[in-house]
C-alpha cells in the first residue's frame, strides 16, 4: 500500500516496521504518577497565585483619577504663570487634566436621594 503513494515506491516492509518502532519508547506526553501529577498542580497553582498578588499590586500602585486630577491642575496653574510656558505645552497639560476629570466622573459613584438628604 505504501508503494502506490508517489515518491514511495523503494520503501521496504522493514522500513514501515522500523517507522513504527521508533514512536514506541515515546508516548509525545508525559508519563507521571499520582504524586508527580499533585506536585505538579501545587506548582501551577502557586505561581497563579503570585501572580495574582503580583498584578494587585501594580493595580493599587498609582494615583487615582481625582489625585490626578489636582496634580494636574496645580501643575497647569504653575505653568501659566511660568514665561518660559508656551501655549503648546499648556494645550497638552490641559488635554491630560480634562482625560483625569473624564476617567474621575466615570469612576465617581451617583448619590441616591436619601443619601444626598443625609448629609445636609
Amino acid at each position: 500500500m505504501i508503494v502506490k503513494i508517489p515518491g514511495c515506491t523503494e520503501v521496504s516492509a522493514e522500513d514501515v516496521g522500523e517507522w513504527m518502532a521508533c514512536d514506541t519508547s515515546d508516548p509525545g506526553f508525559q508519563i507521571l504518577n499520582d504524586d508527580e501529577i499533585v506536585v505538579s498542580v501545587r506548582e501551577d497553582v502557586e505561581v497563579e497565585v503570585e501572580e495574582e498578588l503580583s498584578a494587585d499590586v501594580e493595580v493599587d500602585a498609582g494615583p487615582s483619577a481625582s489625585e490626578a486630577f489636582a496634580g494636574l491642575e496645580t501643575a497647569l496653574k504653575w505653568m501659566e504663570r511660568q514665561p518660559e510656558c508656551d501655549h503648546l505645552q499648556l494645550l497638552t497639560v490641559k488635554r491630560m487634566r480634562d482625560l483625569a476629570a473624564r476617567k474621575r466622573l466615570k469612576t465617581a459613584k451617583q448619590l441616591t436621594l436619601t443619601e444626598m438628604f443625609k448629609k445636609q
